[in-house]
């Protein structure tokens, strides 16, 4: 559709509308199959106009897992009203609010990966395999999606070492969130997990200190 609304497409969405159409039909198509030509014609648009907007399909293939990295940055934001660990006020109501930010980002991380399985894996698991490119765009949104977590634990300047920990784990939530889906495993069950394995994590002699793990996770709320 070359439209919307009777009106001509402005530059904009006439990009978005290209980079949508890129994150859909990677769900079936792999990146070295995809076709500009392919993309251009099912969005009703010419191949030069394509090429306007993405010199080349290394640009195209960028934007598409931007997007897709986006979204998940977007989903994973820290709640508001959420508190660090160690700020202004801290005892038991800024422990409980450090817990539930902490909880709302991996909850979310999880949801998105089970919920969009398919696009998750074809789009952001295997588009760092593809190119040096697209893995600093993954690289950028695990790395951003880990320093959201040690904030939210009270880690606002972490050393390296602890970045690479968490990092670390949030690999092996991602994998969790995949297998346990597989194996039947309730949501619920995964999150309280991921919680677990965080602050394990955090008790290591390596990791920042001191970090407190709260008296009580509050439990994912039922969708």
């Amino acid at each position: 559709m070359t439209e919307a609304a009777g009106r001509r497409l402005s530059r904009q969405e006439r990009r978005s509308q290209l980079v949508g159409l890129g994150v859909r039909l990677l769900e079936t198509t792999p990146f070295h199959a995809l076709s500009l030509d392919d993309v251009a014609e099912r969005a009703g648009v010419s191949r030069s106009l394509m090429f306007h907007y993405f010199p080349t399909k290394l640009d195209y293939l960028t934007a598409v897992v931007q997007s897709a990295a986006d979204h998940v940055l977007s989903l994973t934001e820290v709640p508001a009203g959420a508190t660090s660990g160690t700020g202004t006020g801290a005892g038991a109501g800024a422990a409980a609010g450090a817990a539930s930010g902490t909880r709302a980002i991996v909850t979310a991380f999880v949801r998105f990966i089970q919920r969009r399985r398919d696009n998750y894996v074809a789009v952001l698991r295997s588009g760092r395999s593809v190119d040096p490119a697209l893995e600093k765009v993954v690289d950028h949104m695990h790395r951003t999606i880990s320093l959201r977590i040690l904030s939210s634990i009270g880690v606002d300047d972490p050393a390296p070492l602890t970045l690479v920990l968490t990092r670390a784990w949030l690999a092996g939530i991602e994998e969790l969130a995949l297998l346990g889906e597989e194996s039947g495993q309730p949501q619920a069950a995964i999150i309280d997990s991921a919680l677990a394995t965080l602050y394990a994590v955090a008790s290591l002699p390596d990791f920042e200190d001191p970090i407190t793990r709260p008296g009580e996770m509050t439990r994912a709320p039922d969708l």
